[in-house]
């Protein structure tokens, strides 16, 4: 599953995604370490408009949605969005885990939207892990690539079967992972200090 993730650098997003429109400074511009459910996060739908805005994070309750419940589906997926990240956690026996492109760059998660009340209400596709997330957990959040990202925003209908073929789980070898201190097991704790590095893991 995906319930915690970062934004570290929100400035960093137009030049990693041009493609987009940005809104003026926002409260969800600012750096964090913590994003948990129920709050809020930027992320882009795909109604036509291309334009970053802010979506509240939980649809009906459900933060995450499996990637093969999408691909199962009769008809066809409609309301898709992307949530952007630059690093997500996963937990192994209480210890956090904080997984990051190799690069460094932001990225964007897959997922679905609704209508809510003032804001989007949004969730997180997960998918089997690779490799590097396998070791610590059995699901991890389906990152899109360059390619994906534009076909899951498309505005048509994707029907299920072919959402599900863009729902993979990302290259292990474009991905780190580092252990970090166990601030971040308090959802309400957001500070830079949680990505302080534990005592080291070998996978």
């Amino acid at each position: 599953m995906c319930g915690r993730f970062t934004l570290t650098k929100p400035q960093a997003l137009p030049a990693a995604f041009p493609q987009f429109r940005y809104r003026e400074f926002s409260e969800t511009r600012l750096p964090r370490y913590n994003i948990a459910p129920t709050q809020d996060v930027l992320g882009v739908r795909n109604d036509g408009r291309d334009t970053v805005e802010e979506m509240r994070w939980g649809v009906r309750g459900r933060i995450n949605i499996r990637a093969e419940s999408i691909a199962a589906r009769r008809g066809a997926v409609t309301r898709r969005c992307i949530e952007f990240a630059d690093g997500f956690y996963e937990w192994c026996d209480r210890r956090p885990f904080y997984y990051t492109l190799q690069s460094g760059e932001p990225f964007a998660f897959a997922g679905l939207w609704e209508p809510g009340n003032g804001l989007a209400a949004c969730d997180v596709v997960t998918c089997r892990p690779n490799s590097l997330v396998a070791a610590v957990h059995d699901r991890m959040p389906v990152i899109l690539s360059e390619e994906s990202l534009s076909l899951w925003l498309d505005p048509e209908p994707l029907p299920p079967g072919a959402a599900g073929a863009l729902l993979r789980p990302f290259d292990a070898a474009l991905m780190a992972v580092r252990e970090v201190s166990r601030r971040v097991n308090n959802a309400a704790y957001d500070a830079a200090d949680v990505l302080v590095a534990a005592d080291p893991r070998l996978f």
